[in-house]
């Protein structure tokens, strides 16, 4: 699974190189496909830089640690297997603009039912476990972490930052190396 993996390029305009695909499920997280609403995400958009895929589950294990009686972590879309274009015409409900070079990852909010997928509106959010979700990938490193604007969730200015058709997401950059 571990291999050399480099992000080219930018967010926005990249690629990715060696790629490192993310488990469809694990002890601590499970992924979602937001075109379908359901589970598994496919195996297509589940590619990352090795430094993201591990990101993704130190996070995962350290928020399942702290919340042993709660769901596993919702992982939405990463990267293509090479990166590039991921935009509307292979995420139609959820278009791309970024997610080129292996260094985003989407994570859905955590529900308050506690049910495992992705909330459809604010209402569905545990606010409280989201911004601890916030706080930790800030911790682990994030460049940016998007959030939705109908949200309270917070961080420092310039990292944690409000975007539109986040609401039921955060969307977290690492930096390029």
């Amino acid at each position: 699974m571990w291999r050399a993996s480099q992000a080219i390029g930018t967010p926005n305009a990249g690629a990715l190189v060696g790629g490192v695909k993310l488990p469809s499920e694990g002890r601590h997280f499970f992924t979602w496909d937001p075109d379908r609403l359901r589970r598994a995400s496919p195996r297509w958009r589940r590619y990352g830089t090795a430094r993201l895929i591990r990101m993704i589950l130190r996070v995962a294990e350290d928020f399942a640690r702290a919340h042993p009686d709660g769901p596993r972590m919702t992982v939405g879309d990463l990267s293509r297997p090479r990166g590039g274009d991921f935009g509307a015409r292979y995420s139609p409900r959820l278009p791309h603009v970024s997610h080129q070079n292996g260094l985003d990852v989407d994570i859905f909010y955590p529900r308050r039912d506690r049910a495992e997928r992705a909330p459809r509106a604010v209402g569905d959010v545990d606010l409280a476990r989201s911004q601890e979700l916030v706080d930790r990938f800030v911790r682990a490193g994030a460049q940016m972490v998007f959030v939705g604007p109908n949200t309270p969730l917070v961080g420092p200015p310039g990292i944690v930052q409000s975007a539109a058709r986040h609401d039921d997401h955060l969307h977290v950059r690492l930096p390029p190396r």
